[in-house]
């Protein structure tokens, strides 16, 4: 015989919301490292920081992915629907945050150095 089906905990907002705000927390220090370099480059052409800052922030989404992805998935297999989404979706926001953030820096930078 079969078990019973358990029942699936219910999505809980707030928790959704907590798990977003952890993920988009550690997007801050990442994000914002590259964001800064990317217009002191443009603004004050400083050569040698790109690289340095690049491999950086790298290093730090690559941190970020596996601190948000895995233990995401992990919560999402044992049953919990709050913090596992929410790790998930508020990392992919970053990540969408970052490339519009890079896009907006990008274009001020290049205006103020005109």
């Amino acid at each position: 015989m079969l078990p019973a089906p358990t029942r699936a905990q219910p999505i809980r907002r707030w928790r959704v919301a907590g798990g977003v705000c952890i993920a988009l927390t550690g997007h801050v220090p990442a994000s914002g490292l590259w964001l800064v370099s990317l217009y002191t480059f443009v603004v004050y052409s400083t050569p040698d920081s790109p690289f340095f800052v690049d491999c950086c922030v790298i290093l730090m989404q690559i941190v970020l992915f596996i601190g948000c992805v895995v233990p995401g998935v992990v919560l999402i297999r044992r049953g919990e629907r709050g913090i596992g989404p929410g790790l998930i979706i508020g990392w992919a926001a970053g990540i969408v945050g970052l490339v519009v953030g890079t896009l907006v820096v990008g274009a001020v930078a290049v205006a103020a150095a005109s």
